[in-house]
């Protein structure tokens, strides 16, 4: 039987976040005080959410590998796009995604159960801070979806589930615009079109809008020169603050840590030394090393200096998840999506689309992921100069758990 393209939105995702600073004669605080929320999950999910930051770190160096310019991407997304796409999945199918995704246990239960539970306990953590999590089904009408997935995806992930005539440009229509109302108009466009054979589209949103504990001072931003890569220069309008920060410096690289409202999420934002190559410094990251370093940080004073800056990146990543061990989802003599829909189909393509703004209010984030199927640091006693001029790589964090929900660079381009 021939397999049907069946497009899956996997996951809009937005984040904005804020920085401000004291004047130049303001004394730094004398010491960090934060009151963060705690996401409330078992031993099991806490151990998932390490092994998912594998997984998002194996991911990031695929995607970043070999890139000249500005990379913007969410792991989390993925996650939650193809953790949909698990329950729908059978045999060698359902165990690669899972795997894939570092579920170690091959269950399926266990990605609902923490993606639910990320879903529930992420949007309390802050008053200050705005994190929402949607997901929606949208299914060709005569193409019914299987009645458990349909119960499942509701549950767990909250779906939206909803039968639409997929010869109409009503559909499209639709899909677009809960896209853009779910990233506050961050995406306002997903498709270009919607296949009329198209099985089913699963859409993932996350949104995250956050204010810096310590914003930069607009007057303090100027001109001033930024090192690419091929050690071109250009000029970008530079951001700057003098405080207190959880920070960190070895030979290869410094890290600065700058936390959103009550400090329940937070921007790690890595540098490497001038000299040093950002690629080579990814490369060689992992989870254990990031968590590493991440407790290797201290309170210390931070002389900042942070371009405002927007990022626009967009990547199909087949290939990326396929180097992940995602192989038969793809195949259509070997997908097996038969708990989805009855049709037989297989994944045709999984695309990306992201946006990243900072500047001195905040970080302002957009990430859309598609799924197509068819038919240790000892403290200075001087302070850390962070003077982010050449390329950098940065994560947005969730801090109780560690859970990586967004991950880029900065390159100048």
């Amino acid at each position: 039987m021939m397999k049907h393209f069946f497009p899956l939105i996997g996951v809009c995702c937005l984040s904005i976040g804020m920085l401000t600073s004291c004047s130049e004669d303001e004394p730094v605080a004398p010491n960090i005080k934060y009151n963060p929320g705690t996401v409330k999950l078992t031993a099991a999910q806490q151990a998932q959410v390490e092994n998912s930051n594998e997984f998002a770190w194996k991911f990031f160096k695929e995607v970043s590998k070999g890139e000249q310019e500005d990379v913007f991407v969410s792991p989390l997304s993925v996650t939650y796009a193809l953790g949909m796409l698990s329950n729908g999945a059978v045999g060698d199918t359902q165990k690669e995604i899972l795997e894939g995704l570092e579920f170690r246990s091959g269950k399926v239960d266990d990605i609902n159960s923490l993606c639910h539970q990320l879903m529930i306990e992420s949007p309390k953590l802050d008053k200050s801070t705005k994190v929402s999590m949607a997901n929606a089904v949208v299914a060709n009408k005569n193409k019914p979806l299987q009645p458990d997935f349909k119960n499942v995806v509701e549950k767990q992930y909250q779906a939206l589930v909803t039968n639409q005539d997929f010869s109409s440009p009503a559909t499209l229509s639709f899909i677009n615009q809960w896209a853009s109302d779910y990233t506050q108009g961050m995406v306002p466009k997903l498709l270009d079109r919607v296949h009329p054979d198209a099985v089913t589209y699963l859409l993932n949103a996350l949104y995250f809008k956050g204010i810096w504990y310590h914003k930069f001072d607009k007057k303090r931003t100027q001109q001033e020169s930024f090192t690419q890569a091929d050690g071109k220069k250009l000029t970008v309008k530079m951001m700057h603050q003098k405080e207190r920060f959880f920070a960190a410096e070895n030979d290869n690289y410094q890290t600065v840590v700058l936390p959103y409202g009550n400090g329940s999420y937070e921007m790690v934002v890595l540098l490497p030394r001038e000299g040093k190559d950002l690629s080579s410094l990814l490369q060689t990251m992992d989870a254990k090393k990031w968590k590493d370093n991440l407790k290797s940080t201290y309170s210390s004073k931070v002389d900042l200096k942070l371009p405002r800056f927007t990022s626009v990146y967009n990547r199909e990543l087949n290939d990326v998840l396929k180097l992940l061990g995602m192989n038969a989802m793809f195949d259509p003599s070997k997908a097996n999506l038969t708990k989805m829909s009855a049709v037989s189909s297989f994944v045709s393509m999984v695309l990306q689309k992201a946006k990243i703004e900072v500047d001195e209010e905040g970080s302002k984030a957009a990430a859309v992921t598609v799924v197509g199927t068819a038919p240790t640091a000892t403290a200075p006693s001087k302070p850390i100069l962070f003077h982010a001029n050449r390329p950098f790589m940065y994560a947005i964090v969730e801090h109780s758990t560690g859970t990586i929900f967004f991950m880029g660079t900065y390159q100048g381009k």
